[in-house]
């Protein structure tokens, strides 16, 4: 797989015009399920949240830092090998901001000089897309395309509704491999879910999104959602894919990643490859050898918690839950939004999220804070 594939639609899309330079980017991944499938109890993983590969970098060659003074500011016993997000604190996001620890690892982040990186995915919204492509193609309203996102919110929501019956739907059909033949059945059963939610939708894109729907359900191809009985119910295959994406886009920086000896075999059998030479510009290395994978462990964890936080709680209670943080928490959250700023300004390729415009947005507003 050569890297350009993977790199120049986004570089072109997104205009990352500092992709080129030079970093040393350590990682850790949080909520790495590995694989996500429909089972005949519903998924695998019944809320599996997001995937997120993030960490701390810093421009040029790779260079030793000493955490030494962190560990002593965090008051980690001399017995506790590695630093993990447990020693900072416990509980869901919401609870994690009000951790004094967390102030402490934030500010040394800071004063060190090191960048936050993420790449964040929904794996359910990933999971569902597919099917506004696809009718997209089988209504033949490919005029519609550069309203995808929108509809894709719109469904995303209406389905996310109710995970259950969503489940139900993607097993009955053999999602994402149906037969042709039972296409139009799916969609005029999609149709009736996104038309039961209504209330909760935009009242525009959400009567577009009906629009195609029930446009698709008189198609006869369903390009993106049909296949073989070896893809039934598999949404999700792994997620090596992401690694790969961002050696791939950062291709001049070294990548230090955590030994993921799955992820490790995957890149042995199909190497990532430049001008047909393969890539020796990244590595897997033990985290209790390594004390920044450790710092990327605290990292990914926390924007793990955050961004799973946003997936599975509606705008109102984000909103609410936003007013109601303490000053610990808003102290806490404005050196998160600081730190996240500082790196966007660095480069804006540190920062990736696979997400439904909604949740998007919900992003964007709870790390609005006021000076």
């Amino acid at each position: 797989m050569d890297i350009d594939q993977l790199r120049q639609p986004d570089i072109l899309l997104h205009g990352l015009g500092r992709a080129d330079k030079r970093y040393t980017l350590y990682y850790d991944e949080t909520n790495n399920i590995r694989r996500l499938h429909v089972t005949p109890e519903g998924l695998n993983v019944a809320d599996p949240g997001c995937f997120v590969l993030a960490g701390v970098g810093h421009p040029g060659d790779r260079r030793s830092i000493d955490i030494t003074p962190l560990r002593k500011a965090l008051r980690l016993q001399p017995t506790t090998r590695e630093m993990k997000l447990v020693h900072i604190g416990k509980g869901d996001f919401l609870d994690l901001l009000r951790s004094p620890r967390l102030g402490v690892f934030l500010d040394w982040i800071d004063e060190t000089g090191l960048f936050l990186h993420y790449q964040c995915l929904d794996v359910i919204y990933w999971s569902l897309v597919d099917i506004v492509d696809s009718a997209l193609m089988a209504a033949e309203r490919t005029e519609l395309l550069l309203v995808a996102p929108l509809l894709k919110d719109m469904l995303n929501i209406a389905l996310r509704r109710d995970l259950g019956a969503m489940t139900d739907l993607l097993r009955l059909f053999n999602y994402p491999a149906l037969d042709p033949r039972d296409g139009p059945h799916f969609y005029q059963v999609v149709l009736q879910i996104v038309q039961g939610e209504a209330e909760h939708l935009h009242p525009l894109y959400g009567s577009l999104l009906a629009d195609v729907l029930a446009d698709a359900i008189q198609g006869d191809s369903f390009p993106f959602i049909e296949g073989s009985a070896d893809d039934r119910h598999i949404l999700i295959d792994g997620f090596d894919i992401f690694f790969r994406h961002r050696i791939g886009l950062l291709r001049n920086s070294t990548h230090i990643l955590d030994l993921e000896e799955v992820v490790r075999r995957q890149f042995i059998e199909q190497p990532l490859l430049r001008d047909g030479v393969p890539l020796e510009s990244f590595q897997f290395v033990d985290s209790a050898e390594e004390p920044m994978i450790q710092l990327a462990d605290v990292v990914a964890g926390l924007l793990g918690k955050f961004f799973s936080y946003l997936v599975r709680t509606d705008m109102a209670v984000v909103l609410a839950d936003r007013a109601a943080l303490g000053p610990l928490q808003m102290g806490n959250l404005g050196k998160l939004a600081g730190l996240i700023d500082r790196a966007s300004d660095e480069n804006e390729a540190f920062a990736h999220r696979v997400l439904s415009l909604s949740d998007d947005r919900k992003a964007q507003i709870f790390m609005q804070v006021q000076d």
